[in-house]
């Protein structure tokens, strides 16, 4: 069975970005997606923002159009699940005033709470105290790629650390 996980843009964009830090990691999480031996969710807005994203670092437009593309057909496929706005905003507007987050946060977080899925991100709004806290008290994580792929000396691929999945 496929281990469950939401994720935040700010690990998706990594699948397109040359050189961000921990490239390798989220490339390595891209593979598992694509092997469906990690099932992914996410903010239906999150193509947009890694779409954005991309463009604020100078990124080719014809590159942005492609990783937007790519992302599409992910969903399109079934790799990548997309958490309709409609669904999570009534909770994310309630996470922007409990926890003063920005939108696109609070609806990556929403996302996450709705498919009762940890995190993944490399956000550190989504990183803060306050966030981790709440996700706890939903019995959830919000995680980094580094904790859910270690250093190559003792690695282990994030389909084999259930700690870091919600069963």
């Amino acid at each position: 069975m496929a281990r469950s996980l939401t994720l935040d843009s700010s690990v998706v964009v990594k699948w397109f970005k040359k050189g961000e830090p921990f490239e390798e990691e989220a490339l390595r999480l891209r593979q598992g997606v694509l092997s469906s031996s990690v099932s992914v969710s996410a903010s239906e807005l999150m193509p947009l923002e890694v779409c954005r994203a991309l463009v604020k670092v100078g990124y080719p437009s014809e590159k942005v159009g492609e990783a937007y593309a790519a992302l599409r057909e992910m969903s399109e496929l079934g790799f990548l699940r997309s958490i309709p706005t409609a669904a999570s905003r009534d909770k994310a507007k309630d996470l922007i005033v409990e926890l003063n987050l920005y939108v696109a946060d609070a609806l990556s977080l929403a996302s996450a709470v709705l498919s009762s899925s940890n995190l993944l991100t490399e956000d550190r709004h989504l990183l803060k105290k306050e966030v981790k806290r709440f996700m706890e008290k939903n019995g959830l994580k919000t995680i980094r790629l580094k904790e859910a792929y270690p250093e190559p000396s003792n690695r282990k691929d994030f389909e084999e650390k259930p700690e870091l999945n919600k069963t």
